[in-house]
């Protein structure tokens, strides 16, 4: 039976131990590992060798005890040394096929975003990612003023879905987005209600919505 050094059942003591990893780098915690290859890899290194948990591509959250999702996303910075958002959140694929008659309350997008463990790390191209720096750790609980407007948009994107217009989706939410996955000479994705094929998308929170729990963060860091 596995230890871990945190209860695995609490989002308290979960997130108290994340913030064992500010300032600090994988590598302190596991100097023999390593890296792995591909995109999304550095959330799967934070999982395996700082939460101790299996690598997993499990529909539930990763924290599934207390339907939290781990998610860790890169922070560049400005000219003037001010840290900013970087890119959008991927939150989870579009499933055209399947997802097409869910609602917003029953849709993966928002499971793995109700409640998250986000792990804002400086983006540095010539590194390792074992030796990316973690800058801020948030437990963010999506604001129901917020949830207004992402049910909104996902209305605007699931009603594309269920008409057979997958292939027409763009990227012009105000805080959901559906963002282009792969290269665009990849395999079109069947689709609900149409032969057409549609290029692969992903659930993601925009750059806008990330700024707004960047800034929140910012300031509660200041207190």
């Amino acid at each position: 039976m596995r230890s871990l050094p945190y209860n695995e059942k609490d989002i308290s003591s979960i997130f108290d131990y994340s913030k064992h990893l500010i300032n600090r780098c994988l590598r302190d915690f596991a100097p023999k590992a390593e890296e792995h290859k591909g995109k999304g890899s550095l959330g799967q290194l934070v999982e395996e060798l700082f939460f101790k948990y299996s690598i997993n591509s499990r529909q539930e959250t990763d924290f599934a005890f207390e339907k939290a999702e781990l998610k860790c996303t890169p922070l560049k910075e400005s000219i003037k040394k001010e840290l900013l958002i970087k890119e959008r959140l991927v939150c989870s694929m579009i499933n055209y096929t399947a997802d097409w008659n869910k609602s917003f309350e029953e849709s993966h997008s928002y499971q793995k975003c109700l409640i998250m463990l986000i792990m804002f790390y400086l983006h540095n191209p010539k590194v390792s990612k074992l030796d990316l720096h973690f800058i801020f750790a948030v437990l963010w609980r999506i604001p129901e003023k917020d949830l207004l407007i992402i049910r909104r948009d996902y209305d605007t994107i699931i009603t594309k879905i269920r008409n057979g217009q997958a292939h027409t989706l763009s990227e012009g939410e105000m805080y959901l987005g559906a963002c282009r996955k792969g290269q665009k000479e990849e395999s079109l994705m069947p689709q609900h209600n149409n032969k057409i094929g549609a290029p692969r998308r992903a659930w993601s929170l925009e750059t806008a919505y990330m700024r707004i729990v960047l800034d929140e963060v910012k300031r509660n860091n200041q207190n």
